[in-house]
């Protein structure tokens, strides 16, 4: 399993990084057929007028790969460990259903007359 992270106005620092390696690797640690994962994080540099500061302009994303299916989740806050949370949960949940229809997958039978 591959998994590349890269920041857009943003140097990741080898914090951020160990923290995605973590949870990615807890929430699949399960689940083998992930092939790979490819983390964006960027900054956003607009100032809201009215305080000052940027609000929810650290934005996280992640495409994950499974054989036949790409999962993507998108999230956004004030911080950027805030918004790589978010991002995993999201990731999370859309694993946990793509695992459940996996398990309560029945093929079809076809009965020929």
């Amino acid at each position: 399993m591959q998994i590349t992270i890269r920041g857009h106005h943003l140097t990741v620092t080898p914090a951020i990084e160990e923290n995605i390696r973590q949870k990615f690797e807890l929430m699949t640690q399960h689940l083998d057929q992930v092939s790979s994962m490819q983390v964006k994080l960027t900054k956003d540099h607009q100032v809201d007028k009215r305080s000052k500061k940027g609000s929810e302009n650290h934005i996280a994303e992640a495409i994950i790969r499974l054989p036949g299916i790409e999962l993507f989740a998108q999230a956004s806050a004030d911080d950027m460990y805030a918004s790589i949370k978010k991002m995993m949960e999201k990731i999370k949940k859309q694993l946990q259903r793509h695992r459940d229809m996996q398990t309560n997958f029945q093929p079809l039978e076809i009965q020929i007359t």
